[in-house]
């Protein structure tokens, strides 16, 4: 079966969840004998014509604002012109290029409710609660990635939609090296990065000593909150902030927070096994996600065996369960810092949880199975 992914800023990732998705699905169907084209814009940093048996399509991304739409309509209009089994695309910002009476079937991962994002401008909401009702009027079937979101299109659009989340995988090595801490690890990516960096900090940064979050620069993913909840805790503990802060929203926040002498705005690290290491050796993983799915930034602090405290909504609780703590606001978090030796003191049983839902539920293998389900069941019912 020849599947062609579009609607992601190509891989191997380096951006977010689409991309991981697109990453660690495309190489498990092509494993499985499967022809899989990815597209990529033409600036992404991988250069090769295939990667791990996925072939890479390349188009331009342009510059000028809207070029994302530009790029999804090369990506579409190439998808139908090779006409494979089925389009699988990622996300409906693009779902005003899908052809409803064409003969490709184009499968939609929903995501989360994209126009309920803080972070979008006005025009920018309108036309993704406009995609929204397209990609499920003209999409030959919608996959949801959380049953809340399925929840979501059975309500508004009387749509059903198969669950299948986002994966991890469980690092097969989490110790450090002989001799090293987090802090060295990290003061060696940096410099490598050329990302200015407090000396002292950094170096600071040992063995369960400093809290950590990973994630986009987004009103949505409530960092505000997580620092003001930290600076207001007053806990000696650094907190590590993960995610390119070069936006408008990361520069504000950069402005009121850098000055406090122990919070370390890293940049984006796209090294898979120093995140993993930095997750694992954290006191807390700090998650602040809001705006719905699966959120796959959860799932690897999962694998990873982080203790988690995550703000408080339907999605993260479906994900964690009833045994992580869960905070609405900065004066709760506040709290929960404050108390976190208590938090600690259960956290074998709270990680080995953590790792039993991921080996049983957000297995990439059983998710692959799912994703072949749809092509070969699913779809030929609709």
């Amino acid at each position: 079966m020849h599947i062609f992914i579009t609607g992601t800023r190509g891989i191997p990732a380096q951006y977010g969840g689409f991309e991981t998705f697109a990453q660690e699905l495309s190489r498990r169907l092509a494993e499985r004998g499967h022809a899989v084209t990815v597209c990529n814009p033409s600036s992404h940093p991988y250069r090769g014509a295939s990667w791990e048996g996925v072939e890479i399509l390349r188009r331009p991304w342009p510059a000028f604002p809207g070029g994302v739409l530009w790029y999804d309509r090369l990506c579409m209009r190439e998808a139908y012109r090779r006409r494979p089994a089925v389009i699988l695309n990622c996300g409906y910002g693009n779902a005003a290029f899908i052809r409803k009476a064409h003969p490709v079937p184009v499968v939609t991962l929903t995501d989360g409710l994209e126009w309920q994002r803080a972070g979008w401008s006005a025009p920018a909401r309108r036309w993704l609660h406009k995609m929204e009702r397209k990609a499920a009027e003209r999409s030959r079937l919608l996959v949801s990635d959380h049953p809340e979101i399925a929840r979501h299109y059975r309500e508004r659009y009387g749509k059903d939609t198969p669950v299948i989340p986002y994966g991890a995988e469980i690092p097969a090595a989490l110790t450090l090296p002989d001799g090293r801490t987090p802090g060295d690890l990290l003061r060696e990516h940096l410099q490598q990065q050329q990302v200015p960096f407090s000396e002292n900090l950094v170096g600071s940064l040992t063995a369960g000593n400093y809290f950590l979050t990973v994630g986009r620069f987004v009103p949505e993913n409530n960092l505000s909150m997580i620092l003001e909840g930290y600076v207001r805790s007053g806990i000696p503990f650094p907190l590590v902030l993960v995610g390119n802060a070069g936006n408008r929203f990361g520069r504000q926040l950069q402005k009121k927070y850098g000055p406090e002498q122990n919070i370390l705005f890293t940049g984006p690290v796209y090294d898979k096994h120093l995140l993993d290491l930095l997750r694992h050796h954290a006191r807390g993983y700090l998650h602040g996600h809001s705006a719905g799915g699966t959120n796959p930034a959860l799932l690897e602090a999962m694998a990873a065996g982080s203790l988690i405290a995550a703000h408080d909504n339907p999605f993260n609780r479906y994900v964690l369960g009833e045994g992580s703590r869960y905070f609405g606001t900065a004066e709760a978090l506040s709290r929960l810092l404050a108390k976190w030796e208590d938090y600690r003191k259960a956290r074998r049983e709270i990680t080995q949880e953590y790792l039993r839902r991921i080996r049983e539920e957000y297995d990439w293998d059983r998710i692959t199975d799912a994703w072949e389900e749809v092509f070969f069941r699913d779809l030929r019912s609709h």
